[in-house]
């Protein structure tokens, strides 16, 4: 009798729990809707926190945005699988944060895959690679180009520059920079705490992430609590469990993190060109940036910094913000409310970029071709003059 009456108090208690929860459930979808998905990052020893490889997904904001994903084996976005060899005649690769990765549309939604559909449209044998990353700056760029991308030989590697990426390379995540600007990389920190960790292996937490939205309410306050304690006390209190960003009155470049910006841009381009291919940048606006622009038809500081930054470097940068600003289309047609491009803003960046990365092809074929011909016929018994550096397109 005792073991009954006991069954049925663990059957209340659990129906009570049960009631609660769809109570709960229903007044967060009406009053505060969340945004749903499974687990977003995987953390590798050799990259650190990445899409979770080989993950296929969606991703749900009531009011916001609805949208499917894929990643491939090495955490990049789309379903393709790489080979060093290439297949084509050319290769770009794609190096940026989140708007590069393509939160918030569908796969063949992102800048990158379209980017791709059209200059095989033009009939160019080209295979586009997407290994943006959400929440990185330049610092993991070198780093994933080093690790992972340069086994491709890209022709071109195209770095997005996010406003925020200045913060995002003052973290000091991957590397220590030595007194004379030199990059010794760090080891990398797997251990992201016992809650975490135990969280992560429990599939029903991933589950219940993935449709439940009074389950990511409160995992949304726990990360707020985090971002409070790593303003307090200093981004070490947050175990490198969340990223956030304070933007000052003049943007996000200061003049403590615009020195490691620029270390990190030409350590990447000595990388690339170490590789056989070329760098160019492309800067990405926030709203904020396309709305002033329209009035006063300046850029920003942060842009400013970049550019200038760029061009001290030889590299070409390409900005999205007049493109944007001429559109004609209201900013809500172009940003989603939190922050992230629609496949409008995709799909105008992809038209921008597929013309530059198609002339750029060329003239790099051109001189190649060129440079091969002045090699195999020398003049007068002279040493044929060395392959030029290409040129900045």
């Amino acid at each position: 009798m005792a073991v009954v009456k006991l069954f049925l108090k663990i059957i209340g208690v659990l129906l009570s729990f049960l009631v609660a929860f769809a109570v709960a459930e229903v007044a967060v979808r009406y009053f505060s809707p969340q945004e749903v998905g499974p687990v977003r990052f995987a953390c590798l020893p050799e990259l650190g926190d990445i899409p979770v490889p080989g993950q296929q997904g969606e991703r749900r904001f009531p009011g916001v945005f609805s949208f499917r994903y894929t990643n491939n084996s090495l955490g990049w976005r789309g379903r393709r699988e790489y080979r060093e060899a290439k297949q084509t005649d050319y290769r770009v690769l794609f190096l940026g944060d989140s708007f590069t990765y393509g939160l918030g549309v569908n796969d063949d939604q992102t800048f990158a895959a379209q980017v791709e559909k059209n200059l095989r449209a033009g009939r160019l044998s080209v295979e586009v690679m997407n290994a943006g990353c959400p929440g990185k700056g330049t610092d993991y760029a070198l780093k994933c180009f080093q690790t992972v991308g340069r086994k491709f030989h890209p022709d071109l590697t195209v770095l997005g520059f996010f406003c925020n990426d200045f913060q995002d390379n003052a973290r000091g995540e991957y590397y220590n920079i030595r007194s004379r600007g030199e990059l010794e990389a760090k080891p990398l920190n797997c251990n992201r705490g016992g809650v975490k960790a135990v969280l992560d292996h429990v599939p029903a937490y991933n589950w219940l992430i993935s449709w439940s939205q009074a389950a990511n309410l409160v995992k949304q306050a726990g990360v707020q609590a985090l971002i409070n304690r790593g303003r307090q006390r200093g981004p070490d209190a947050t175990q490198g469990l969340v990223v956030s960003y304070d933007r000052g009155a003049r943007g996000y470049a200061t003049a403590a993190n615009k020195p490691l910006t620029r270390i990190y841009v030409e350590q990447l381009k000595a990388a690339v060109q170490r590789a056989g291919g070329e760098l160019m940048m492309c800067y990405i606006p926030i709203s904020q940036e396309v709305l002033e622009y329209r009035r006063t038809r300046t850029i920003s500081a942060d842009e400013r910094a970049i550019q200038r930054l760029a061009a001290d470097n030889g590299i070409m940068l390409w900005s999205l913000t007049p493109l944007l600003a001429h559109s004609g289309q209201p900013i809500e047609r172009l940003y989603y409310k939190e922050g992230h491009w629609t496949a409008a803003a995709h799909a105008m960046a992809a038209r921008d970029l597929s013309r530059l990365i198609q002339s750029g092809l060329g003239r790099r074929r051109q001189l190649l071709n060129k440079s091969t011909e002045q090699i195999a016929q020398p003049q007068g018994g002279v040493n044929a003059p060395p392959l030029p550096e290409i040129e900045r397109f």
